[in-house]
């Protein structure tokens, strides 16, 4: 099974990173270690009241959100949880990123073999898309591919992609996060992915907070996070 969620980071907020920099990461694990994470996040999720993992909301929850009224250690320890929830998976991280720049030169070499009318996000995930499929058809498992919905409340849907009928359910399934444990660890892949890139510099300042120190550790139990991007290219 796979699992898919995206990540920005608009501007440039630290020297090292090119501007406007869209993230999209996949993680992959067996159903069978899946089976059990899905049961622990909704025992979870039904202890805490909440509907949801969203790591971004549990770390700067806005107003009106339902982890806002949760104490900071609080929030830390539920991020904990869901990390050991995708450390148990021994799940395999891939991504594809591109910044909004890169991508208009991409697009524009592109344009000399023919025409491309599709902007950054779908550019990136028919990228994404296109090196999973081509990858999960070589094994010798069902596979299921499913990505985030943006809209929370949508009804599942199925897409259709050339070459992916041999998913389960016949295409990549797009989801909202709050019906898909695993998108909520996918999520929490990319967040972390993403609090790094930003604030890595903190731990040598000595300025990393409970959230940083939960980012590192997602980060460091993916191991090596592969590039299909490069792999594509």
């Amino acid at each position: 099974m796979v699992f898919c969620d995206d990540s920005d980071i608009a501007g440039q907020p630290v020297a090292h990173l090119v501007p406007d920099l869209r993230l999209i990461v996949a993680i992959e694990m067996r159903s069978e270690l899946y089976i059990r994470a899905a049961e622990r996040v909704a025992e979870r999720l039904a202890e805490l009241g909440m509907s949801k993992f969203h790591a971004t909301e549990i770390a700067n929850p806005p107003s009106g959100s339902e982890w806002s009224a949760v104490a900071t250690k609080d929030r830390i320890s539920a991020l904990s949880f869901l990390m050991e929830v995708l450390a148990s998976c021994d799940a395999r991280a891939m991504h594809v990123r591109v910044s909004k720049g890169q991508y208009a030169h991409i697009r524009a070499a592109a344009k000399e073999f023919g025409d491309v009318s599709v902007g950054l996000k779908v550019g990136l995930k028919r990228v994404l898309v296109r090196s999973l499929v081509q990858r999960l058809s070589n094994g010798l498992r069902p596979a299921a591919l499913v990505l985030d919905r943006d809209r929370s409340g949508d009804a599942p849907v199925v897409e259709e992609w050339p070459g992916a009928a041999f998913l389960v359910c016949g295409g990549p399934i797009v989801a909202p996060s709050e019906r898909i444990c695993g998108l909520q660890l996918a999520d929490l892949a990319a967040w972390s992915i993403n609090r790094m890139l930003v604030r890595r510099g903190r731990f040598n300042e000595g300025t990393a907070n409970g959230f940083d120190e939960v980012a590192l550790r997602v980060v460091a139990g993916m191991g090596t996070i592969g590039d299909l991007l490069q792999e594509a290219l």
